[in-house]
């Protein structure tokens, strides 16, 4: 990397993701964020810091494509509901899904996007669960909309130290799963003990 304080960046300066980003532009950013999205965004908002990708269509592009990632897993869900409901993974699961469903219902679909690990078993759950296509696209829509903009915002503002936003902001979602588990165990506890009082 080179140390020009005064020049543009070139691509050369950037990482690999950044580069298949500005190689194939907003067509990248949808198919990306449909992948992975918590990074893209981020990524995409330095790149529009640095004037590689417009504001607006660059965060049009990864709502859409984090929206679009959720839509495929969701059907997923819907129409392979009996295959995912026999598997051994999904019968050791379903309690605790379902609990968490009946607890944060359709809120859960947008809380998924923050806590690490959850997002997509979240879609499929609702898949399985037959809940209304129009009620999924306008909650996750949502949700999507909401973070991607948060997320693409910090990349904005921060282009400098996108890398180090990255990693803390994947630190903050791992803190997040271990404290929704903890709080689920304990929870569980305080039910089980109230229960053999």
């Amino acid at each position: 990397m080179s140390c020009r304080s005064t020049e543009e960046p070139t691509e050369d300066d950037l990482p690999n993701v950044h580069l298949l980003l500005i190689r194939y532009g907003l067509v990248a950013v949808f198919l990306a964020a449909a992948v992975e999205a918590d990074v893209v965004p981020v990524l995409t908002g330095v790149l529009a810091h640095l004037g590689f990708v417009e504001v607006a269509p660059a965060l049009a592009c990864a709502t859409a494509g984090a929206l679009t990632g959720d839509c495929v897993w969701y059907f997923a869900g819907r129409f392979y509901s009996e295959g995912v409901k026999a598997s051994g993974i999904y019968q050791r699961a379903r309690p605790m899904a379902e609990r968490l469903a009946s607890q944060l219902g359709d809120w859960q679909i947008p809380a998924s996007h923050v806590i690490y690990g959850s997002r997509v078993a979240t879609m499929v759950l609702f898949g399985i669960r037959a809940l209304s296509v129009s009620k999924f696209v306008l909650v996750d829509g949502l949700g999507c909309l909401f973070l991607t903009t948060v997320l693409f915002t910090i990349g904005f503002l921060f282009s400098a130290n996108a890398e180090q936003v990255i990693v803390i902001m994947k630190r903050m979602e791992f803190f997040l799963l271990i404290a929704a588990c903890c709080s689920f165990l304990f929870l569980y506890f305080m039910r089980r003990a109230r229960q053999s009082a």
